[in-house]
């Protein structure tokens, strides 16, 4: 499995430390940008490149940052296919894994240090989605919408 990390401006130095931080723990990291820290940037950007990518890898994950998430998690969610949720705590991230099969963790980078960020996304890449058949129901109307 293929974790695709993306990030604006805002997010690229902890994207940094996530990029090295999961690589050295084993897993495969694609990063879609930013490559360098650009001032400029604009968050939406990076989420379709994340999706791009996502959509010919349906059995990936994928992890955007920006100053709040809030962009990011907006901007994931407008492509069908991604289950985009923000990280505000460990509880929420795995009920949004169990529960809505989560594909897409967004980080908040001005409110984390690499610690927190780490145990929120071990939380994501270890908690399994529950597969019980009212939560598949659920993920299904949502493809309808």
């Amino acid at each position: 499995m293929t974790i695709f990390l993306g990030a604006d401006h805002d997010g690229w130095e902890l994207k940094e430390q996530i990029k090295t931080a999961l690589q050295s723990q084993g897993h495969k990291v694609s990063d879609q940008g930013n490559l360098k820290h650009e001032p400029d940037d604009d968050y939406p950007d990076f989420a379709k490149k994340v999706a791009i990518m996502m959509k010919k890898n349906p059995t990936s994950l994928g992890i955007l940052l920006c100053d709040s998430g809030q962009g990011m998690m907006m901007a994931a969610n407008r492509f069908k296919h991604l289950r985009a949720v923000f990280a505000y705590s460990t509880e929420a991230t795995i009920g949004a894994r169990q529960d809505e099969d989560a594909n897409v963790l967004c980080l908040a980078a001005k409110e984390l240090n690499l610690k927190k960020a780490q145990s929120l996304i071990d939380t994501f890449l270890n908690t399994p989605f529950s597969k019980l058949a009212r939560h598949k129901k659920r993920i299904q109307k949502l493809k309808k919408l």
